[in-house]
């Protein structure tokens, strides 16, 4: 019965977190995955608190590797504890992630043998010491990424891979060629992208469970936000495509030209005077959470975090010509344009359905009969269209023009007229969530 699992390996990056770690690989002691099928890999990244001596002394009950690096990054380390897997299935996790029992199995169930699968497991936090509005809003935060993913016919971006827990074919993970050394910040969503190229079907298994022991704090989370801007404009030189799905211009929404203009100046003239002026309103959260203006205190918080992003994308392009220009960064063109697909509903449901998981088309125009309903666009990013896609669109956006195009078709059916058409509708389902 064991030989029909998949040879799994747990790989772990770590950095100077020995006590998270010793609680991650206690965890998977209990796995009730058959622990012969099972091997670990723990990259120590520039350990210097005793995380090497920990693992030569750990008792494990499955295989376990150690590997060293010097300092090199998350993103190298992965590649590192890939390159020194004998498993089929390659399971990433982050050291502070604790797995519950049927994590690993979860993962295998979820592959079912198919190599394009790549799993993206449920990370609820444990707060640590956090408190207040910041603790009520990280948890928000968390829960904001995994519940589009709950929902049936999500359409998978390459902002949904995040790495402290997914899984993939090892041959997958090589086709693709790993995670992209050169990223510091935001490696997920760039190994995303390229797998979301190669046609790869995202899946979201809330069963591959693994509790995220969450220590960051207030000025953490703004410094991680400094990491993002400038990973942001890594994207996007690597893909121009992506720039319109970044939050570039997050901090400027209902402001006005005015504004937006005195703050480009400070941050990219005088950025000092810029960082002293907002590390001055950083003090404001404690007062506004005193006085529990919850409203005022969310609103500032989003500023800052919006500011700290912009710091990091003027840092990477220096001048407000480069960014103005960066913004404008044509898309790479495909080597091979791809037909349109036409859909008609009148056919059925289901037909449609399966038209669609044949072609795999990027976007699609619905008919019902001669009646136009609507137009879902390219959408950069985001995994080709499949056939469970379709009622969502249908049952939301596209709900009325669907009623409207039956009624029509219907209508000139009865009359003989076949040139009367409703006015389409486009729909994009790109939605951008700013953390």
């Amino acid at each position: 019965m064991n030989s029909m699992k998949p040879f799994t390996s747990v790989i772990i990056p770590t950095h100077n977190r020995v006590a998270a770690l010793k609680r991650s690989l206690d965890a998977l002691k209990a796995q009730s995955y058959p622990l012969q099928q099972i091997e670990v890999i723990v990259v120590a990244d520039g350990c210097t608190d005793g995380t090497v001596e920990m693992l030569r002394s750990y008792e494990a009950p499955f295989a376990l590797q150690i590997v060293e690096q010097s300092g090199q990054g998350a993103a190298t380390a992965r590649n590192q504890g890939a390159a020194h897997a004998k498993g089929t299935l390659l399971l990433f996790l982050d050291d502070d992630i604790e797995p519950t029992p049927y994590l690993v199995e979860a993962h295998a169930s979820a592959h079912q043998n198919q190599l394009s699968h790549v799993v993206i497991g449920y990370l609820p936090p444990v707060l640590q010491n956090q408190t207040g509005f910041f603790r009520a809003k990280l948890r928000g935060w968390w829960e904001a990424m995994f519940c589009p993913m709950r929902q049936y016919g999500h359409r998978f971006s390459y902002r949904n891979l995040l790495s402290g827990n997914f899984s993939l074919q090892a041959e997958l993970f090589n086709q693709v060629g790993g995670f992209d050394a050169s990223f510091k910040c935001h490696e997920d969503y760039e190994l995303g992208v390229r797998l979301i190229q190669a046609g790869a079907n995202f899946t979201f298994d809330e069963n591959a469970l693994g509790y995220h022991h969450e220590i960051t704090d207030l000025d953490r989370s703004l410094q991680r936000k400094y990491q993002e801007g400038k990973a942001s404009v890594q994207l996007g030189r690597k893909y121009p495509e992506l720039i319109s799905t970044f939050p570039v211009l997050y901090l400027f929404k209902s402001r006005s030209p005015l504004f937006q203009s005195i703050l480009l100046i400070l941050i990219f003239q005088f950025p000092i005077v810029s960082d002293w002026i907002v590390t001055s309103f950083r003090g404001w959260l404690n007062v506004l959470e005193y006085m529990r203006m919850h409203g005022s205190w969310h609103r500032l918080l989003d500023q800052l975090l919006g500011y700290w992003f912009m710091r990091g994308v003027a840092d990477v392009l220096n001048t407000q010509v480069a960014l103005a220009q960066f913004l404008e960064l044509e898309p790479i063109a495909a080597t091979q344009e791809e037909p349109e697909i036409e859909v008609d509903l009148k056919e059925g449901l289901v037909a449609a359905e399966q038209v669609l998981d044949t072609y795999r088309p990027t976007s699609i125009r619905i008919f019902y009969g001669h009646q136009p309903v609507g137009h879902v666009p390219l959408a950069p990013g985001r995994e080709r269209l499949r056939g469970e896609h379709l009622r969502p669109f249908l049952a939301t956006t596209l709900a009325s023009s669907l009623l409207s195009a039956i009624a029509l078709e219907k209508a000139t059916d009865a009359l003989g007229l076949k040139d009367f058409s409703a006015k389409p509708v486009t729909f994009s389902q790109e939605t951008v969530y700013v953390n």
